[in-house]
């Protein structure tokens, strides 16, 4: 069982707004001092089925403080009792540079890994996954180092730079015979990286767009660990068809990594489930020993379990022969990509993108009413629709959550700018 799902049912909605502010106002706004409430920092809360959003200008600061009072906001409004999801908008130091990344148009699939704090072995376990993927000789994979604090993918896998461009400009990812793979750690030449602000976007969508990618069946993204906002440019502007969570069985790590969790699902980014990495190790008496605390991994992310992966050589083995456990991953998450695919959006689907909200709501019910039991009702939006669905089960009469109350109910971010929501009756 979920966290969320021991909350209550119904939490007045008031209330509930009333509870995030008094959270809040123990955040410190890092300029004025005293609270971000009191500061005018926080210009809003407001709260629709138990999704938090927090209006907030953070124009002001530079990247680094920008991202610490976001994860600040979100920390407090999440650990209010009855808070699900909790988002911070506003205007931010990377608005102007957090445009769609189009590019990588020959590649099929974009897996996203990540973690929520370093020294998991996000990097370790993207690599291999690459690897495991590209041992099939029929299929072209591509690894994108977009860790830019820690671009250790060439060291992995003993690339050497720099990278040279092709005719049209385009930098060209070094090939070590079974894949491809682009770093910023291709580039630096060993220099100390200290990016800030815009200056880390810019270098997210030049690697990833500026790169010659060509015809890829599957492009293996090892994002920076964290929550904080270079991955949340790269969630909302990659093409990303599904992710990876990467976290060790200690209690604290999943935790964090439940936020991550968060994070991925309230930018629609479908989530493949979790690598257990660093489970135990075997020692030479044969006897098997845990590393760290058991936490109920699967209860807590709920999300599945993908591979345990145990604290051996074998799994840092960057050689010839690929682990069988990696091998095994690679299977499970293409299995995975297939379960959580795009939907299939018919053409009478109601697209609510560039309307009014009001608007949006009322058309959205009034629709939803008209169709038969059974039917399936589908709807595009330009963010996220989950907070309509409980209008929806009102307008037919039902009670609980949407996906207890219909026969099928499923959200899907297709792009950065559409969602899609299908909902049987």
């Amino acid at each position: 069982m979920a966290k969320h799902d021991i909350v209550p049912e119904e939490v007045p909605t008031d209330d509930l707004a009333d509870r995030v502010r008094a959270g809040l106002r123990s955040v410190e706004d890092p300029d004025l001092g005293g609270s971000v409430l009191e500061s005018g920092l926080v210009a809003d809360v407001s709260v629709e089925d138990r999704a938090v959003r927090i209006a907030a200008d953070l124009a002001g600061f530079d990247e680094p403080t920008a991202e610490d009072v976001t994860e600040a906001l979100r920390r407090k409004a999440l650990a209010t009792p009855g808070v699900e999801r909790a988002t911070v908008e506003g205007e931010t130091p990377a608005d102007a540079a957090a445009e769609d990344i189009d590019g990588a148009a020959g590649v099929d699939t974009v897996i996203a890994v990540a973690s929520a704090k370093g020294g998991v072995g996000k990097t370790t376990v993207s690599t291999q996954l690459a690897r495991a993927l590209a041992a099939e000789p029929d299929r072209e994979v591509g690894l994108f180092d977009a860790d830019l604090y820690g671009p250790n993918v060439p060291e992995l896998l003993d690339l050497e730079g720099p990278v040279s461009a092709d005719a049209e400009g385009n930098a060209e990812p070094i090939d070590n015979g079974n894949l491809t793979a682009m770093s910023v750690g291709l580039i630096a030449n060993d220099e100390p990286l200290a990016w800030r602000g815009a200056m880390a976007h810019e270098a997210v969508s030049e690697l990833f767009e500026d790169t010659a990618w060509g015809d890829l069946d599957a492009l293996v993204i090892d994002l920076p660990p964290g929550t904080g906002d270079i991955v949340l440019t790269a969630l909302q502007s990659l093409p990303i068809d599904g992710a990876v969570l990467v976290s060790t069985p200690h209690p604290t790590s999943v935790s964090d990594t439940a936020r991550s969790a968060t994070l991925f699902e309230e930018n629609g980014v479908p989530l493949l489930g979790t690598v257990v990495n660093m489970r135990g190790f075997t020692c030479e008496c044969g006897r098997e020993h845990d590393l760290f605390p058991e936490a109920d991994i699967e209860a807590e992310l709920d999300q599945p379990v993908l591979c345990e992966l145990p604290f051996d050589e074998r799994v840092r083995d960057f050689g010839t022969d690929v682990p069988d456990e990696t091998a095994a991953l690679a299977e499970t998450v293409l299995e995975r990509l297939d379960d959580v695919g795009d939907l299939s959006v018919p053409d009478h689907a109601l697209d609510l993108r560039g309307l009014p909200k009001s608007i949006r709501h009322e058309q959205a019910t009034e629709e939803f009413r008209a169709t038969e039991p059974g039917e399936a009702f589908y709807l595009i939006n330009d963010h996220d629709p989950s907070p309509l669905a409980a209008e929806l089960v009102s307008a037919v009469g039902r009670e609980g959550p949407p996906g207890d109350a219909f026969a099928e109910y499923a959200v899907r971010r297709q792009a950065p700018d559409e969602w899609v929501m299908v909902v049987e009756r």
